[in-house]
């Protein structure tokens, strides 16, 4: 046993050991190990009991006698503390963000009143824990700001007007009526092109929505998060090997972990969970982090990048990995295409022009390059900041590419496609009804003729470049779009240059959100629909971001007004647009659907927990890969079809040998060179525990932890500029601006200034980012490596 799984087991045992003694003693034990004897019911979210009474037993002692800790008898016990409490436990599973972890719901019995909220000891993946989202996720449920029912726009017409909104409720069949006749007549007058169906991030929802907007026949169809989240990847994912082989890693079996701009402390706790664990085992950890976070704290070697340079990084780390022949011949030999070409082309990336191109030193390029190759197995896991570079789908290549040739694909302990579980996944053209649009329709796509990776057949879910489309609604050209659907998006806040997507949505003549509460994008919109939350859903969540091994289940624990699921509120509209054929009747039914080739219906799921299939690994040396060569293509002959670059090659080779600015590095940001009034590099990296992209930006819980939009600087920077802990600045660029509050740090870069994106009103930072420097191929905006300045807010402003 590993010595995280050790702590672990120790105080299981404890709070086993101490639930029993409550059991025996009524329910109200009192002594050393009494767990939840003075727990109210209503207690605030994530308030445990204690795991001992008044003396604390010999820890050595426990290890030594307790049994490994048993998750069913865990959750044995936390029922039966429950129902002595006057409470009952529904199993379901988060949906905060994409981890979907497996949860405990206590729900009252005399009423129907969720509770409390905690994580799943039986869970097999969590082992019982959960993050502030998922544990403050009553708030969620129960907030009085929560939207309850239909209601539509009566005042002010202008969608941009200060005045207050006026509205007036309406029933459902009301609401729905009024939204099909309204897009049926656009259609009809003006044709499908007329209509946009607009979403946010992935939610069980997600692919019937994109179901929704082909079969309704408009090529208008995005999100905020596709060239920007996922969508880089899983492209690279696709062109590179033919599957997700770099989106999942087998931590339990690895001897070295690569975190690549990425910090799960934060953003996925499980994950970081997992990779502590392969640390305290003796695994080597590298992390590639601007900033020193908590997940860079603990590596063996933390590489400080200047921001937008990972390209050129990675690119530096393979050329030493190929001069020193650490890359694995045989792998390379018989199972990759282009590797001569890769060589000769990053030939020049010695670990001084590396250093000068990305701030990290020679040395340290050095020792991470050999200690990834030589330490085998080893993984990479990465995650939305290499999404989000001017070269995208470049920067996640040359990430594949470095775990190809360590030959770390396919094999334990490194890089792997997550097991097949039976279910129908939603993640495929053929469920999206991606044919229902036809060559032509296609070529009114925004972006259609330039980002063949978004707009075409590559992408995940072909869809605008939503840039574009923006500048299209605002300027009504080359064709105009009367109307747009908003589904779980608050797209004033989301996208970048904020204030042109404004500028769009005000040019709509029709509007339709569905949302939980009353964000910035509803109050513009004419509908506004009530959904439901996680809550009080039902959901089949299956996904790498989930687990390697393991599809889950969600089911509803209350219900809240009239909110209604989405995918209940997308066949409802469905059948009025005389599509219903092609949708389900209720949830349930499109569940049983996806759960069929199982042979089990969704309820029978339900009552099992959790399905399960192991890894399978050395799958590709048997079959080969799923790509046009049959091998990992580190020259990809598909991106060179669709007329993109086939390998990597980040900053050119005369800028890099040309350009240098006058401290030695080259200045490769978006922006230009450093000069005034722009003098930082400036991401929009920073990620929280408590929030997700704009959610729970309404949950007093977790606004009480995090009340402000932060933005981190150097201190010594900040003392320089007049700034201290917690004082109002404007980070400020040639777009726009964002008020926000200062944290420093001393890690922090003197250079650079890293803000936490999400909020609305003045604290957004994307009134900050323009669109410039699209990457190549998927139209990725650049949210890193930026140029920006920032000043200090003074009393009177």
């Amino acid at each position: 046993m590993d010595a995280g799984k050790e702590k672990r087991a120790a105080f299981a045992a404890l709070v086993i050991r101490g639930l029993a003694a409550r059991g025996a003693a009524g329910g109200r034990a009192k002594g050393p190990g009494a767990i939840g004897a003075e727990l109210p019911a209503s207690s605030p979210p994530g308030l445990a009991p204690s795991a001992a009474g008044n003396e604390e037993p010999d820890k050595a002692e426990v290890r030594r006698s307790a049994p490994r800790p048993d998750g069913q008898a865990l959750l044995a016990a936390a029922r039966a503390w429950a129902g002595s409490e006057g409470m009952e436990i529904i199993p379901s599973c988060c949906f905060s963000c994409n981890t979907a972890c497996e949860l405990l719901v206590f729900r009252r019995k005399s009423d129907g009143r969720v509770m409390k909220i905690e994580g799943d000891p039986s869970s097999p993946v969590t082992k019982g824990v959960l993050c502030p989202k998922g544990l403050a996720a009553v708030d969620l449920l129960y907030n009085p700001e929560r939207l309850k029912k239909p209601l539509r726009r009566i005042g002010p017409k202008d969608r941009n007007s200060m005045e207050p909104v006026q509205w007036e409720e309406v029933s459902w069949n009301d609401a729905l009526d009024e939204v099909a006749d309204k897009i049926l007549g656009f259609r009809e007058r003006e044709g499908a092109r007329s209509v946009a169906f607009l979403e946010g991030t992935r939610r069980g929802w997600s692919r019937v929505y994109s179901r929704l907007a082909n079969a309704f026949g408009t090529p208008n169809h995005g999100a905020a998060g596709w060239a920007q989240c996922l969508w880089p990847r899983l492209v690279d994912c696709k062109v590179t090997f033919g599957a997700q082989y770099s989106e999942a890693c087998d931590f339990p079996n690895t001897r070295c972990v690569l975190v690549w701009g990425s910090n799960p402390a934060s953003t996925w706790p499980i994950l970081g969970a997992d990779i502590m664990d392969a640390v305290e085992r003796g695994s080597k950890l590298i992390v590639v982090d601007p900033r020193l976070s908590e997940t860079a704290a603990k590596a063996d070697l933390w590489l400080r990048l200047r921001p937008g340079t990972d390209t050129d990084l990675a690119l530096g780390m393979l050329n030493v990995i190929l001069k020193g022949n650490l890359y694995d011949r045989d792998f390379v030999s018989n199972w990759t295409s282009g590797f001569d070409a890769l060589a000769e082309d990053i030939s020049w990336r010695s670990p001084e022009v590396t250093q000068r191109l990305t701030g990290v030193p020679a040395g340290l390029v050095l020792a991470a390059a050999r200690l990834f190759a030589s330490t085998s197995p080893a993984c990479i896991s990465r995650c939305v900041s290499v999404d989000q570079t001017a070269d995208s789908i470049q920067t996640c290549r040359a990430l594949s590419i470095l775990a190809a040739v360590t030959g770390n694909i396919d094999v334990p302990g490194g890089n792997v496609a997550v097991s097949l579980r039976g279910e129908r996944s939603q993640n495929t053209h053929e469920f999206i009804l991606a044919d229902q649009i036809g060559p032509e329709s296609l070529k009114d796509r925004a972006g259609y003729h330039t980002y063949p990776l978004l707009c075409g057949a590559l992408s995940p879910v072909p869809s605008d470049h939503m840039p574009g489309f923006w500048e299209q609604l605002a300027s009504g050209q080359p064709y105009r779009i009367k109307a747009a659907l908003i589904f779980g998006s608050n797209a004033a806040v989301s996208y970048t240059n904020s204030r042109r997507v404004r500028d769009g949505i005000g040019q709509l003549e029709f509007l339709v959100v569905c949302d939980q509460f009353m964000t910035e994008t509803a109050r513009m919109a004419d509908i506004v629909l009530p959904a439901s939350s996680w809550l009080e859903r039902d959901n089949v969540v299956s996904s790498f971001q989930t687990a390697n091994e393991y599809t889950v289940f969600q089911q509803p624990c209350a219900s809240i007004g009239e909110s209604r699921s989405d995918v209940a509120i997308i066949g409802d509209l469905a059948e009025r647009l005389g599509l219903g054929k092609l949708f389900w009747k209720n949830p349930r039914d499109l569940y049983d659907y996806l759960l069929s080739p199982t042979g089990l219906s969704f309820g029978q799921a339900l009552e099992k927990r959790r399905l399960y299939a192991p890894l399978v690994f050395g799958t590709s040396r048997k079959t080969g890969f799923k790509t046009p060569s049959g091998k990992v293509e580190l020259y990809s002959s598909l991106l060179e079809a669709e007329g993109v670059d086939p390998i990597p090659r980040g900053t050119a080779k005369e800028e890099a040998m040309g350009r240098a600015s006058g401290d030695g590095e080259v200045a490769r940001v978006v922006g230009g060179p450093s000069f005034e009034p722009y003098p930082f590099v400036f991401s929009t990296g920073a990620r929280s525990i408590f929030f997700r992209h704009t959610e729970n930006r309404r949950n007093p819980w977790l606004i009480a932890r995090e009340p402000r939009p932060l933005v981190y600087i150097n201190d010594e920077t900040a003392a320089g500029l007049g700034i201290s802990e917690g004082e109002p600045v404007e980070v400020f660029t040639s777009t726009g601006s964002a008020l926000m509050y200062a944290k420093l740090e001393p890690e922090v870069a003197p250079d650079f200034v890293q803000a936490v994106p999400g909020w609305e009103g003045r604290g957004n930072i994307n009134y900050a980012l323009g669109w410039e420097n699209f990457a190549e191929g998927i139209g990725t905006v650049p949210m890193r490596g930026l140029r920006c300045g920032i000043r200090k807010v003074s009393d009177g402003r």
